[in-house]
């Protein structure tokens, strides 16, 4: 069963996925000074929005399904500069250790969320020029 499916690009909709998240990605920032955890979940949903909107520039989007966060995040590492291999590594640490502070017990340490944060906020300029040779 194919994890994608076409759609119409609508240059709005990518760049408010990418607007939405640059603010998630602040919010990251702002949020290490108070919670390490949702600092480090907040760096992970602006690295999955921009993933989202990368898809989306793409005339693609996922299907609503078990392992979608993994479908997104592949099909940005497919398309974007081979050398960001470590940054979706980090992110599919990320993803597993997101589901098991929301599932279960998982620390998250100040050291941990900066690394999630910076990876972020380095990750959303690359997303935002690939989506620019598509969409002005």
């Amino acid at each position: 069963m194919a994890t994608t499916k076409k759609q119409k690009i609508d240059p709005k909709q990518v760049k408010q996925f990418m607007a939405d998240a640059k603010k998630k990605a602040v919010a990251a920032r702002k949020n290490l000074e108070i919670d390490e955890e949702t600092a480090y979940q907040t760096a992970y949903q602006a690295a999955l929005k921009a993933s989202l909107a990368l898809m989306l520039s793409h005339g693609q989007r996922p299907r609503v399904q078990l392992g979608h966060h993994v479908a997104i995040l592949e099909f940005a590492q497919k398309h974007l500069d081979p050398a960001l291999a470590p940054t979706f590594d980090l992110f599919d640490r990320m993803r597993r250790k997101r589901n098991d502070a929301f599932y279960d017990i998982a620390n998250i340490g100040e050291v941990e969320a900066e690394e999630a944060v910076a990876a972020a906020e380095a990750y959303l300029p690359a997303v935002a020029a690939d989506i620019r040779k598509r969409i002005s």
